[in-house]
Parts: C-alpha cells; sequence; structure tokens
C-alpha cells in the first residue's frame, strides 16, 4: 500500500514536471505585470505598457486594456495629449473602459470642456467603477456650473463611496468657503491632508480660509502657503495667500516673488498685480503703481479688498 501510494505521487510529479516543459514561458509576462502596477513610476508603466501594444499579438480586448492603462500612465507623466490619444483608442475598442472613461472625463473637466465630458462621466456612474471618481467629477462640473449646492452633495456622495478620497474633502472644503463657513471648510481641508499630506489645493485652500476667518490661524496659514508654493510653484492660489501674507509681514521682496509666480501662470489675475504694485511701492520703486493701477482696470474695488485683509496700500 505504501510502495502504490509512494509511486502515484511520484508519477503526479513527473506529469506535472512534463506540462511545465511542454509550457512555453511567457515572454511578455514581465511586461504585462508592470503595465498592470499603478503603484509603479509612471514612466516605467509607460514602457511596459507600449512595448505590450507595440508586439501586435494581443488580442483587441487585451489591447485596449493596455491602450487605457498607458494612457493613465501618460497622463500621470503630465503629458495629456498623448494621454488623450490613448484614451480615445481604448474607447474606440471599448466604449465601457472604465479607466479610459475616468482618465478621459478628467481631462475634459479640466480643460472645461463639461459638455464632452457629461456623457463620459453618465457612462462611469452606470457601470459602477471607480464611483468615488465619477460622483467627484459630477461635483467638479456641477461646481463649474455655479451650482454649488448640487456640487456640495456630490462631493460627498463621493465621500461616501470612498472615505480617504481627498480631492472630494478639498473641493468641498471650496464650496464650504465660499459659502463663509470657514470653519467647516478648514475641517474639510484639514481631513483632505491627513489623507494627503502633500495635496496643495488643500494647503492653499487652508491658507485663505484662516486668513478669511476672524481669528484663524495665520502661522498655520503661512506654512500652508509656504509648504504649497514650494511643492508646486504654479498653485496660484498657493502663491497668492503667500504673497498676502508677506506683505502683512512686510516681506517686500518675498511678497514680489510670490506675485510674480502667479502672474506667470495668470499674467492678468489682478489680485496678484496689485500685490505685486504694493510690494514694489513699499519696498521704494515708485512704479509700482503701474501695477496697481493695471489691476484696477481689471477690478476697480481691489485696493478696498487689500485693505480689509489687513494690507496696507501706501
Amino acid at each position: 500500500m505504501a510502495m502504490r501510494w509512494v509511486w502515484g505521487v511520484g508519477l503526479a510529479f513527473v506529469l506535472a514536471v512534463a506540462a511545465c516543459e511542454r509550457t512555453p514561458p511567457d515572454p511578455l509576462a514581465e511586461a504585462r505585470g508592470l503595465c498592470a502596477d499603478e503603484s509603479a513610476e509612471a514612466e516605467a508603466r509607460m514602457e511596459a505598457c507600449g512595448e505590450l501594444i507595440n508586439t501586435g499579438t494581443l488580442e483587441e480586448a487585451e489591447r485596449g486594456v493596455a491602450l487605457a492603462r498607458r494612457g493613465a500612465a501618460t497622463q500621470e507623466a503630465g503629458d495629456v495629449t498623448d494621454a488623450l490619444r490613448d484614451y480615445n483608442a481604448a474607447l474606440a475598442i471599448d466604449e465601457t473602459n472604465a479607466l479610459a472613461l475616468k482618465g478621459r472625463a478628467s481631462i475634459m473637466i479640466a480643460s472645461g470642456q463639461l459638455d464632452a465630458a457629461e456623457p463620459l462621466v453618465q457612462s462611469l456612474l452606470a457601470s459602477g467603477a471607480y464611483a468615488a471618481d465619477a460622483h467627484f467629477f459630477v461635483g467638479e462640473m456641477a461646481r463649474l456650473r455655479g451650482d454649488p449646492e448640487a456640487a456640495r452633495v456630490a462631493y460627498g456622495e463621493a465621500i461616501s463611496a470612498d472615505r480617504r478620497y481627498a480631492p472630494a474633502y478639498a473641493s468641498r472644503g471650496l464650496i464650504k468657503q465660499n459659502a463663509l463657513d470657514y470653519a467647516g471648510a478648514i475641517e474639510d481641508y484639514s481631513a483632505a491632508l491627513n489623507i494627503n499630506p502633500q495635496l496643495t489645493t488643500a494647503m492653499a485652500g487652508r491658507c485663505w480660509s484662516n486668513v478669511l476667518m476672524q481669528d484663524g490661524n495665520l502661522g498655520r496659514a503661512r506654512s500652508d502657503a509656504d509648504a504649497a508654493a514650494q511643492a508646486d510653484p504654479r498653485n496660484v492660489q498657493a502663491q497668492l495667500c503667500r504673497g498676502l501674507l508677506q506683505l502683512r509681514a512686510g516681506e517686500w521682496e518675498g511678497a514680489q516673488a510670490s506675485y510674480e509666480a502667479a502672474l506667470e501662470v495668470e499674467p492678468g489675475n489682478p489680485s496678484a498685480l496689485f500685490g505685486r504694485g504694493v510690494a514694489r511701492r513699499r519696498s521704494g520703486d515708485n512704479e509700482g503703481r503701474d501695477d496697481m493701477n493695471r489691476a484696477r482696470d481689471f477690478e476697480p474695488h481691489i485696493a478696498r479688498a487689500f485693505e480689509d485683509l489687513g494690507v496696507r496700500t501706501y
């Protein structure tokens, strides 16, 4: 009986080895794994997905998945045009590809093409995939269309779908800030930063809420502004908040640099123009008046707004 058992185990082992020897190794296994690994570096994923796509051996459905994944990696790397090209190709293969729907919708919303984003978001909602992203997109479209209450509700739904969805907390914080609920805004911004300490939109928002709030924490505001501006110099709201605090502290050179960074992104921003003008005037450069006058052309009451925020303009 024991001999038969040993012989049976040995036979099974031999058959398993033989089967393995008959199955050729997958030369694209590493590329498949890396292409699907969302934790990997964007450039590495782009290369791996491209390797798969360029073999020409993928089934059509698998090719669509690889295109969407390469699009996501490309978008993460900052190349929106090529990402959009991959998303479009993936959706041409399968119009229900959730990753491609999500990526294309985010690009459309970021570029202000809300009507183009609408059907994509609705398809994403219907799919049930990426629910937090889908509800967040609904909120962003409502906010940009001037419906803050609908936006607030949608952000809440995104948070219900994923309690750790930091962008929804940050955007809901902005809705509360605009409604003058500064304490509620700070609570949401802080929740976003507890999840993602590098979320510069939440840092900049919390800076402004503390500045605008009576008895706000100006030390925290300055820390948030400095951190956000350093992490993302093109964050206009961070630069504007830091510039204001620098003006209040008499840091003319620093304030001018902050406002100039904002003007690099938005050349006609009246707050940045006026703030830079104040910094120049207060540091002895009388030509700062030109900046201040240009700002008044955009916003006649800009001087009063700065004075209300504690800035001595002359």
